[in-house]
């Protein structure tokens, strides 16, 4: 799905089905980190690349709503957001692509990377779609399903746009397969990611 090269064990659904509160407190935090994540994009990067400043902006204020709205469904099954945990899945894919990040551009494997973070989301989130047991919850991550696959082209678009296409896509290939034992290794949990 989405250019992931490995897919998640099915029985990570039963998991996070089993911690519902869990579950979506790490997925607010996870749509925080993609709001930072964008304007930390931007900071780094936007003078030189002046084409990231519109999208990575819509992008920040999308992941802002999709925190609030996972932060309501969060309340209303009697969880609390509190404290981040380490992404262990982000921080092992980013570690994976800095074994040869010298012969690459940083903004580059970032986009990349990026792309990667929102691939895994979608399938994580068409699987909750397709077999959690509450309805409203289903229809949710039915909701949020689509805009990570948007989220993953965009992040996709803008490194071909920056990088030219045979590059951006030669990169993920690699990334790609790097990000498959990333998320082979992690235990399953109810996170995002894990």
């Amino acid at each position: 799905m989405l250019g992931l090269a490995h897919d998640t064990d099915p029985a990570w659904v039963g998991i996070a089905a089993g911690d519902l509160p869990g579950l979506l407190a790490d997925h607010a935090h996870c749509e925080l980190k993609a709001a930072q994540s964008a304007l930390s994009l931007l900071a780094r990067f936007s003078g030189e690349h002046p084409h990231l400043v519109e999208p990575l902006v819509a992008l920040a204020q999308e992941e802002t709503e999709h925190f609030q709205r996972v932060e309501q469904q969060l309340e209303s099954h009697g969880g609390v957001l509190g404290m981040p945990e380490v992404d262990g899945y982000v921080r092992d894919l980013t570690a994976t692509a800095r074994r040869d990040h010298k012969n690459f551009p940083m903004l580059l494997d970032r986009l990349l990377i990026s792309a990667l973070i929102e691939a895994r989301s979608a399938e994580r989130f068409h699987l909750l779609a397709e077999h959690l047991p509450e309805a409203e919850l289903r229809a949710f991550y039915a909701d949020l399903l689509a805009s990570e696959a948007r989220h993953y082209r965009l992040f996709r678009d803008l490194a071909e746009q920056s990088f030219g296409e045979d590059a951006a896509r030669a990169r993920f290939t690699t990334l790609s397969q790097r990000e498959a034992e990333v998320a082979a290794a992690l235990p399953l949990a109810p996170t995002v990611h894990g």
